[in-house]
């Protein structure tokens, strides 16, 4: 079983796996929404060849959606072993 490690990322703690990175980060702002950045090549890939364009905007290096879709895409992305970090407004999770 991995281990977990605390860090604080803008003040906010977080709690993860050790081990690589995140794949995918996903943020909310009232202003722009919820937003997925497309962190690693793996991720780049995986969104290429699974991002509908009916649930999701690829712009680039970042997907816009909504909270349907981010659930959508964590589930997935999950399903096929790769990880999701969420920016939360009091901790980050990794899923």
């Amino acid at each position: 079983m991995a281990g977990y490690s605390v860090h604080r990322f803008r003040g906010l703690e977080r709690q993860e796996e050790t081990g690589p990175g995140p794949d995918f980060r996903v943020t909310y702002s009232r202003s722009s929404g919820w937003q997925i950045e497309i962190v690693s090549r793996h991720a780049h890939e995986w969104a290429k060849a699974n991002a509908s364009p009916a649930l999701f905007n690829n712009e680039g290096g970042r997907i816009s959606t909504d909270l349907a879709g981010v659930n959508h895409l964590v589930y997935n992305a999950r399903t096929d072993g790769l990880k999701t970090e969420y920016i939360g407004p009091r901790r980050i999770l990794t899923f």
